[in-house]
């Protein structure tokens, strides 16, 4: 069934609306609905609701809500990703697939070895509707959150107020094996609890900046495999892992 993301909510009762020109440009021309075709509406906090289009123009889609409005299941477990930005191709896909998977935030961050160039603080629009897109293709119901590009102390700032375990994926260092680790804090993926997961970018961590990161009281320095992944596979390699072990 297509998805709608409705950033401004849903509206209430049953009259007929207009989409957004975004929806109603990639649901006119894009997937092609027809009169009468029935969609889901979601707002990206777990709200949804069915609707039939009611009409389409050339400037307009209207859609009626139809049925009751539903609450769609969070993931399991808040995963936030603090993720070292990757070349423009490499993070877009990334990003896509964090969505998919269930992140339920993204923290973009500036280290010594980032290769895109990127400001501080900026969170560019081109990954807003990646993960808008992302979200009405998988119907989760649940909007990641991102924030804006960090530098490295900002970042590790934030990370040493993250209030969950902060899995470190690591090429060099005392590591344990990923599934290990999440076998050894079950308890931290019980439902509704934060984790979180730290990938570098294409050059790795400098030295300073894994020791950084490993010297966080809730850091848990991980490998991912022996063998050594380009830095998108890693973030949906863990993710994926993650994931699957808290599922009840």
């Amino acid at each position: 069934m297509p998805c709608v993301y409705l950033p401004t909510g849903i509206p209430d009762g049953g009259e007929p609306f207009a989409l957004p020109p975004g929806a109603a440009h990639h649901l006119r021309d894009v997937l092609r609905v027809r009169e009468g075709e029935r969609i889901r509406l979601l707002d990206g906090r777990g709200g949804a609701c069915d609707a039939d289009v009611a009409s389409l123009s050339r400037h307009d889609v209207l859609v009626r809500p139809a049925g009751t409005r539903l609450s769609l299941p969070p993931p399991p477990v808040r995963v936030t990703l603090f993720q070292c930005i990757a070349k423009p191709a490499r993070m877009d896909w990334l990003l896509e697939k964090a969505a998919e998977l269930g992140a339920a935030a993204i923290v973009p961050i500036l280290s010594a070895r980032t290769v895109a160039r990127l400001r501080e603080r900026e969170v560019p629009e081109r990954w807003l509707r990646i993960l808008e897109s992302a979200l009405c293709q998988c119907g989760s119901g649940w909007m990641p959150r991102i924030g804006p590009a960090l530098a490295w102390t900002d970042a590790r700032a934030a990370m040493r107020a993250f209030p969950g375990p902060l899995f470190v994926g690591a090429l060099t260092g005392q590591t344990v094996p990923l599934a290990r680790a999440l076998a050894a804090h079950a308890d931290a993926l019980a439902p509704g609890r934060d984790v979180g997961v730290l990938i570098g970018p294409e050059g790795d961590f400098t030295p300073e900046e894994l020791a950084d990161a490993t010297s966080l009281p809730q850091a848990v320095p991980v490998s991912l495999g022996n063998r050594v992944l380009r830095v998108e596979t890693a973030a949906i390699y863990a993710l994926a892992n993650l994931l699957c072990a808290a599922e009840p």
